[in-house]
């Protein structure tokens, strides 16, 4: 990818963390950017070609934040991931978690976002099923569904009401249900 595109998804980033999903164009994403709006229509053609591209942006992110974990203990590398996947270590986070929320909402009704969203969940499952068999879990594949499903459930209420300093208190009890199915 060249370094507009790259940079392009970052001010995409930023924008959709600010803006959410509904509020966001590319006008917002070009307030981000520093080379321009006119740019962004060279690399992409309206909102739903960039989001696109913004989503596989998105998968890559994800296989490298999942490569930078580095723990000794698979238990441990899952409890490094749920603090990711909640947005609880950077305020940040928490702000894209909302417009994720949103943007996710979309895919009930546009088929290309649908297939982007079933590609990151794959990635994510894929890769939390394999510590969850490094963790003893049986059933690896059906661990990582529900440890992935319990994230996304806590990060859609606790985003719906505005609790973020809840996800804490969740965070240690989908550690409680989790680890059940870690033994051997």
């Amino acid at each position: 990818m060249s370094e507009s595109h790259d940079e392009i998804m970052e001010a995409t980033y930023k924008a959709l963390c600010k803006h959410g999903y509904a509020e966001l164009s590319i006008q917002n994403i070009a307030d981000e950017f520093e080379k321009g709006k006119s740019l962004i229509y060279y690399h992409f053609e309206d909102k739903q070609d960039l989001m696109k591209a913004f989503m596989d942006h998105m998968k890559d992110e994800i296989k490298q934040m999942q490569k930078s974990i580095d723990e000794e203990d698979p238990v441990d590398e899952l409890d490094s991931m749920l603090d990711i996947y909640l947005g609880i270590e950077r305020d940040e986070m928490w702000e894209f978690q909302k417009a994720f929320q949103e943007f996710r909402a979309q895919a009930q009704h546009n088929p290309e976002f649908r297939e982007k969203f079933r590609q990151i969940d794959k990635l994510v499952i894929e890769n939390t099923a394999e510590k969850m068999r490094e963790a003893g879990a049986c059933n690896a594949e059906m661990a990582s569904e529900m440890f992935l499903s319990l994230i996304e459930g806590a990060v859609v209420r606790k985003v719906s009401t505005g609790d973020k300093q809840g996800l804490e208190e969740l965070k240690e009890e989908i550690n409680n249900v989790v680890a059940p199915l870690l033994e051997k």
